[in-house]
């Protein structure tokens, strides 16, 4: 029955290829959502880009339907699968909700997570990664958490370093794509090293094929997404 679905997810892959189908979230009321991050919302738009073009229905109701009752129970260390039109990973999103609590920023934007490693917990999660609002978000949440672990400021405000705020734009959406796709450990505001996402900008691990094999091409993630940053900025 499984390979049955996945055969359907395959065909449909096939049928819808990446591009050519229209955005799937609402565009508008996700760049309100960054802007209230104080994000610009054209970086986000391009970080989530590659992610948005691999994105199918079909394969996020099937992933969907797999990974609730798994994750659920036991977590990340059962299904951990991509899910949504930014293709998160509940893992992914744990470890966001995280250093979020720990760096000062809930108070400032109003939002708290609850981060207990227990069912109440995980179905919450779940249960807003399967909604797009939720999905444009953690988009927000993830950026606002990377400008400050990443950035000149300690959790105290007190200047550390030339951050990735002070980078030129280009170079911000390389490196901000480049811990998406990576997906980012989260070092104290203030105290993330550049140069450890730099190492990793130019590699080619992106693909669009549902079930990678030896003739799958691979993008570099943050290439394709300042392709997108340089298109919507026109």
């Amino acid at each position: 029955m499984y390979l049955q679905a996945l055969i359907s997810v395959f065909l449909l892959f096939a049928a819808f290829p990446p591009g050519g189908a229209a955005s799937p979230y609402d565009r508008e009321a996700a760049y309100e959502t960054w802007r209230s991050f104080d994000i610009d919302p054209m970086i986000a738009e391009a970080v989530v880009h590659p992610e948005t073009e691999r994105y199918v229905r079909l394969q996020d109701v099937l992933e969907t339907t797999a990974v609730a009752g798994t994750y659920i129970v036991s977590g990340a260390a059962g299904f951990d699968f991509s899910l949504g039109p930014f293709q998160m990973k509940p893992s992914f999103v744990e470890e966001l909700e995280k250093a979020w609590m720990h760096s000062g920023l809930p108070r400032r934007y109003e939002l708290w997570f609850d981060t207990a490693d227990n069912a109440t917990a995980r179905r919450v999660r779940l249960s807003r990664l399967q909604k797009e609002e939720w999905q444009v978000i953690y988009i927000g949440v993830f950026l606002r958490q990377l400008y400050a672990s990443y950035g000149s400021y300690d959790k105290n405000g007190e200047w550390t370093q030339d951050g990735l705020e002070t980078l030129p734009v280009e170079e911000q959406v390389r490196l901000a794509a480049t811990a998406y796709n990576r997906g980012c450990v989260w070092p104290a505001p203030g105290y993330g090293d550049l140069d450890d996402l730099r190492a990793h900008a130019r590699e080619k691990h992106f693909h669009y094929d549902l079930i990678p094999g030896k003739r799958t091409r691979r993008y570099c993630y943050a290439t394709l997404a300042l392709a997108r940053y340089k298109k919507i900025t026109k």
